[in-house]
């Protein structure tokens, strides 16, 4: 075994490194990092396996965003079908369930890392040697987040996968343009979209970017189909789960927005995010990312990167209510 891993190439090899602490997070991970993941996920997978009857009707107002029908079922959908799986081996302990909703969840974020390294290394002149594959393949964040069962988890994991392949069809001249592929990793983006409606403030900034620099008529409409496409699938899936027609990504900007209830959960300061992210994100090694980044913004100021950086950031920050995991897509 230890002749074979000598073997194998640097990046087979914390490929490895990086699948084993996965596991590890995967198994020795409890609980939830905000509540949205027990009440938004979870809680509806136990309406579907008859263990929670009140998800829709619920009196004590735990669940209200279900009675204005402001949350997406496409990602409930997908554990329960893989519990349902499970189940039909004999297998009903709760423990294993919650064990392969997150494996199924890390081993997507880990696709996606290893595919947005792949995709960007040469660009951003990665060499290849231990140090910056150390440090990469073995940051403990990617681990915590991709064991959780959040939409932050699942939605960025596949907006990343769209976004590595978008951006080589639509910027590398030399990329073979192929419908299909484009109007499918169009329908990937939609979909991540659809898991995390948050995510619309990362992805309209790239539409501007390319756009305004890369214009392509033809790919543009295609990958905008494609994202219409998920968008009319999520509809008809909360239509079907709701009982009624409803479009949840419209309730959701209604109730959060224009009635005001995002601001019920607290109001934060415009600059909350350049302390919140030293703090609460990733205390001592954030420092690095924040001088990094605005430094990178300075020196590239026309990149697709610094577009929807910078844009995400500055919408997130007009709104009264901010938290840390809304900067999650911007620190990957």
């Amino acid at each position: 075994m230890y002749n074979y891993i000598k073997q194998l190439s640097l990046i087979k090899k914390y490929f490895f490194i990086t699948l084993i602490l996965h596991l590890i997070s995967v198994y020795f991970s409890v609980g939830f990092y905000k509540d949205d993941e027990h009440f938004q996920i979870l809680e509806p997978i136990s309406y579907f396996l008859n263990l929670n009857n009140v998800i829709l009707n619920d009196g004590g107002y735990w669940y209200w965003e279900w009675e204005y029908a402001m949350r997406p079922w496409l990602q409930s959908y997908v554990y329960y079908f893989l519990i349902k799986l499970s189940q039909y081996f004999h297998l009903n302990n709760p423990f294993f369930w919650a064990f392969i909703i997150k494996l199924f969840s890390s081993i997507i974020g880990v696709i996606s890392i290893l595919y947005l390294f792949q995709s960007f290394k040469k660009l951003f002149n990665v060499k290849e040697n231990h140090f910056n594959y150390l440090i990469f393949f073995t940051f403990w964040f990617y681990p915590f987040l991709h064991s959780r069962t959040s939409s932050e988890n699942l939605g960025i994991s596949i907006f990343i996968i769209a976004f590595c392949f978008l951006y080589k069809s639509i910027i590398e001249k030399n990329h073979q343009y192929n419908l299909i592929p484009n109007f499918i990793f169009g329908l990937i983006l939609g979909i991540s979209m659809v898991i995390r409606l948050n995510l619309i403030f990362t992805i309209v900034p790239i539409f501007f970017w390319v756009i305004l620099f890369k214009f392509n008529l033809k790919k543009i409409f295609i990958i905008s189909f494609g994202v219409l496409v998920a968008l009319i699938i999520g509809v008809i899936i909360d239509s079907i789960s709701y009982e009624y027609f409803t479009i949840s990504y419209y309730n959701f900007f209604y109730w959060n927005i224009i009635w005001g209830r995002m601001a019920d959960f607290g109001h934060q300061p415009w600059w909350f995010y350049l302390t919140s992210i030293i703090i609460d994100l990733a205390p001592f090694t954030s420092v690095f990312f924040i001088i990094g980044l605005i430094f990178y913004w300075i020196k590239n100021p026309f990149s697709v990167f610094t577009c929807f950086t910078l844009l995400t950031i500055l919408i997130i920050s007009l709104f009264s209510h901010k938290e840390t995991r809304y900067v999650f897509p911007i620190y990957i």
